[in-house]
């Protein structure tokens, strides 16, 4: 637990909540870094985690406004360096919900992240359980453990059904109810996809409600009205918690996105050939170098490395 009284708690403080914002950069890689900054001291864990639950908080509040704002909104000034004073406020404003907090017995919310290449496996107080891919970062309501938001990232969810409690997913502008499901979930920027492969799941969005049902897949982006439905394959799904990923028509950029989460290595793809589908099964053993070049051959382009960087280009 961390001491407010301590003289070196203000100075913890700022350093959690420079972590926070640094760590919520989709570019951020130094993960070892911080990973020593949290083992450190006692009372770094506990900082950061204060931190992050006082951000989740921000968002709650500014969300339930007439006008919502998403956590990615709210970091972009400080993160885009428009201007010096944007990450001062930022980080004043969080510094002071922090010791807030510290001082009113409210349960802080769990916030779990993982580092690109690692997974996490989560038993939530109900049974319900989340296996997070690399990259993640997932918030969970410590009252009901009913209640959770995922912030980025990708996580597979088999969850207890409870009539009497719904497991609500926040994803972006909207909110995935179970009825009884194991399901897929992906947020990636402003986009977001959902593959349920048992029960099914409820997407709501304003007065909008869209069921999913088992073998069906649901792609939304925040803001746009249109949601489009596909099929999926049950069994496939999920498939990178077990070692590999089945795609059956994913775009490019989509096999990108999987492949930097999964493999711990920043994975883009030239412009060209963004929208070009690939079919087929991506055994994801032998790290980056061995996955890269399968991966190019089935879709049939070419897979260029330049240090811990891949690109995916248009064949000669």
């Amino acid at each position: 637990m961390i001491d407010h009284t301590s003289p070196d708690a203000d100075r913890t403080t700022q350093e959690a909540v420079a972590w926070l914002v640094r760590t919520g950069d989709p570019d951020f890689t130094d993960w070892a870094t911080f990973e020593t900054w949290l083992s450190a001291a006692p009372g770094n864990a506990d900082a950061y985690h204060a931190a992050a639950a006082a951000e989740a908080e921000m968002v709650a509040v500014l969300a339930s406004t007439s006008r919502p704002i998403a956590v990615e909104q709210i970091r972009r000034p400080f993160r885009r360096r428009a201007a010096p004073w944007a990450g001062a406020a930022l980080a004043a404003s969080l510094i002071a919900v922090v010791t807030y907090r510290a001082e009113r017995p409210v349960p802080a919310p769990l916030v779990y992240e993982t580092a690109p290449g690692a997974q996490r496996s989560i038993t939530l107080t109900d049974g319900s359980r989340v296996v997070l891919n690399g990259g993640t970062r997932l918030i969970v309501d410590s009252t009901t453990q009913r209640s959770l938001t995922l912030a980025r990232g990708e996580a597979l969810f088999t969850v207890r059904h409870d009539a009497a409690t719904p497991f609500r997913v926040r994803v972006g502008d909207a909110d995935v109810i179970d009825v009884g499901t194991r399901f897929d979930m992906v947020r990636d920027g402003d986009t977001t996809r959902v593959a349920v492969s048992e029960g099914a799941i409820d997407w709501q969005r304003g007065g909008d409600a869209v069921r999913v049902v088992a073998g069906r897949a649901l792609h939304a982006r925040d803001g746009s009205p249109d949601v489009a439905l596909s099929a999926a394959v049950p069994g496939a799904i999920g498939g990178w918690s077990r070692g590999q990923i089945e795609y059956d028509g994913a775009s490019l950029a989509e096999v990108a996105g999987d492949l930097s989460r999964a493999l711990g290595v920043a994975v883009t793809v030239d412009d060209a050939v963004a929208h070009q589908t690939m079919r087929g099964v991506v055994q994801l053993n032998g790290g980056a170098d061995a996955v890269l070049p399968r991966v190019a051959a089935l879709a049939g382009v070419r897979a260029r490395r330049a240090g811990n960087h891949w690109r995916l280009l248009a064949s000669p």
